[in-house]
């Protein structure tokens, strides 16, 4: 069964290390769904969360194929339940004046922040579970998404587990 699965990767912060990890993806015929790239707490390295559609042996053959990576240190498949993930979108909406009370509604369900009020539009700030942002997604649709901007995922496994070490 084909599901969304965010993998971790911890990785040298050399030049070259994301062409080398997204052509992996791009010959497997992975489509990346999320990629997030930042520097990790252990200096010289940085932490990649990639989320790809694919089935559990997909993934598998994929992490197999990762680690032959000289600059991959380590790629783990973050449990879904076993780990916390999040985003950030900033999102415009057109608004005409009878819709302002119906889309303050639906964005107060998801927390998100009014950041900036147009003539015409509404720009909001959203952080949360991927699967809520898309739902928030979902949910301005109707009013006219004008445009927005998503960060991509940040996960880590919950307890004292760390992909660094």
């Amino acid at each position: 069964m084909e599901n969304k699965q965010i993998i971790g990767l911890f990785v040298h912060n050399h030049p070259g290390v994301l062409l080398r990890v997204t052509s992996l993806i791009s010959r497997r015929g992975f489509n990346i769904d999320s990629l997030t790239v930042s520097p990790a707490a252990v200096e010289g390295y940085s932490r990649m969360t990639i989320r790809l559609q694919g089935t559990e042996d997909d993934v598998d053959q994929f992490i197999n194929q990762i680690m032959k990576i000289v600059d991959v240190k380590r790629a783990e498949v973050m449990p879904q339940g076993a780990s916390v993930a999040s985003e950030l979108m900033l999102i415009k909406v057109s608004c005409r004046d009878h819709d302002t009370n119906d889309i303050l509604a639906v964005t107060s369900k998801y927390h998100a922040s009014l950041v900036n009020l147009g003539d015409n539009s509404m720009t909001f700030r959203a952080s949360g579970a991927p699967e809520d942002i898309d739902t928030l997604v979902s949910e301005l649709s109707p009013f006219g998404i004008m445009e927005m901007a998503r960060t991509g995922i940040a996960a880590l496994e919950y307890g004292d587990k760390c992909l660094n070490t």
